[in-house]
């Protein structure tokens, strides 16, 4: 590094001993390992001082560990009450009780007293939180209307009325009529395992079928998100959003939150053009146990779904979907460290390679701030794929992909337009094969 007047004060020392550390462990500048960094600075100040200079002035110096270094710092910081959001680990099922409790504190007495019969349901535990989910949701909602919480008729009319207009004095929105359909559905499942009386849930259950009903013949929300990705271009949309993301992670500097989060959204994108699982599971997966890489680089992925509880195996995943898996893997490193890396992080989450996951909506929120699609969407579009290329043994095809248990279940998975642009789009392509 050549000395330059606009360097700030310090830089060219602790460089200095950054590369006199390399030497004395026979490191090379490439991967230089956590000890070496620890070697060349004496406080957080100084090592940011000595990734910004390298950033800047010595590029070709790996800077993945430092990343590491800085998190520690960022996590050892004071936070303000209410400040920063750490996923929360998932309830295991002996403690499923206690979290439902704990959340129902702010029920209607009358609805507390129902939930233990839900609790002792012989249903999955995934769909029990669902439930609880849905009628804490509803709970929530309580003191904005105008009857008494007495579960029936009377008050699922009003609480659909109020969730389709909305009530903008308190913050809220308006929401479709299946999504209606689904908070009323977890009253219903809490009167009827709870014992609720029977005119009751009845007049409950006739009001939801009514927003059931509703939601069928309406246009679904996403229909016009889907509609501008097929006007797009299709996959080609989400293809050019993957590869911004994987060049902004090779522009940015690897001790960077930017370039984590870069790198991250195209694994996740990689990985949900190839396999369209539900954000809940992708948050989840873990090196070595759902995500494995062999030795020669091939990646596959295996998984238990935690809506279905079914095992969902992709088999070996597309090379392109493993080289950008491996860049997430190095952050930084060079490719050859890619197997002794995944050896080490065995066990950790995948995402944040570490012990903890990221929140269930984070990838989605990632796929939607660079597509401007949820990453639910991409399942609708993955089975439209399916149905334009192969639509003799479509339906089955898309059962396995989106892990469901039947094939009826897949049919919800069509959006609008599937039939006419991406079967346009699809009719051009094959053209195009056939010609060449």
């Amino acid at each position: 590094m050549s000395v330059r007047a606009d360097l700030p004060p310090g830089a060219i020392s602790v460089v200095g001993r950054l590369f006199d550390s390399l030497a004395d462990r026979e490191e090379h500048h490439g991967a230089p390992s956590r000890a070496a960094f620890e070697a060349a600075y004496g406080s957080e100040s100084t090592l940011a001082l000595l990734l910004r200079v390298c950033a800047t002035h010595v590029p070709e110096v790996g800077l993945a560990e430092a990343r590491l270094l800085r998190c520690e710092y960022y996590t050892a910081r004071p936070r303000a009450a209410g400040h920063g959001r750490t996923a929360q680990p998932a309830t295991a099922p002996e403690a499923l009780a206690p979290w439902a409790t704990k959340k129902s504190q702010a029920w209607p007495r009358s609805w507390q007293e129902l939930l233990p019969g839900l609790l002792d349901a012989p249903v999955r535990e995934g769909t029990i939180r669902r439930h609880v989910a849905s009628v804490d949701r509803c709970a929530a909602l309580v003191p904005a209307l105008r009857c008494p919480p007495r579960l029936g008729w009377l008050f699922g009319w009003e609480l659909g009325r109020l969730l389709q207009d909305g009530y903008a004095g308190k913050g809220i929105a308006s929401v479709a009529p299946r999504t209606i359909s689904n908070y009323l559905g977890g009253l219903v499942a809490l009167g009827l395992h709870g014992e609720l009386d029977a005119d009751e849930l009845n007049g409950l259950r006739a009001v939801r079928q009514s927003w059931l009903r509703k939601g069928r013949v309406s246009r679904k929300g996403k229909q016009d998100r889907l509609d501008v990705l097929y006007a797009a271009g299709g996959y080609d949309l989400i293809v050019q959003a993957l590869a911004a993301e994987v060049e902004r992670a090779r522009r940015l500097p690897a001790w960077t939150a930017e370039h984590e989060r870069a790198r991250s959204t195209s694994a996740i994108l990689a990985v949900m053009i190839n396999w369209p699982a539900r954000t809940g599971d992708v948050a989840g997966w873990r090196l070595g146990d759902e995500l494995v890489r062999t030795p020669w680089g091939e990646w596959t992925l295996r998984y238990r779904q935690e809506k279905t509880g079914r095992m969902a195996n992709a088999g070996p995943l597309w090379p392109e979907t493993g080289e950008i898996l491996d860049l997430h893997l190095l952050a930084g490193r060079p490719g050859r460290l890619a197997q002794t890396r995944f050896a080490q992080l065995r066990g950790a989450n995948w995402l944040t390679q570490g012990p903890a996951a990221r929140p269930s909506r984070w990838p989605s929120e990632q796929v939607k701030r660079v597509t401007g699609l949820p990453a639910h969407d991409l399942r609708t579009v993955a089975a439209d794929y399916l149905r334009c290329h192969a639509a003799e043994t479509a339906a089955d095809r898309v059962a396995a992909l989106l892990g469901h248990a039947s094939r009826q279940a897949g049919a919800e998975y069509r959006s609008d337009c599937a039939a006419t642009a991406g079967q346009s789009e699809w009719q051009a392509i094959r053209a195009r094969i056939a010609e060449s």
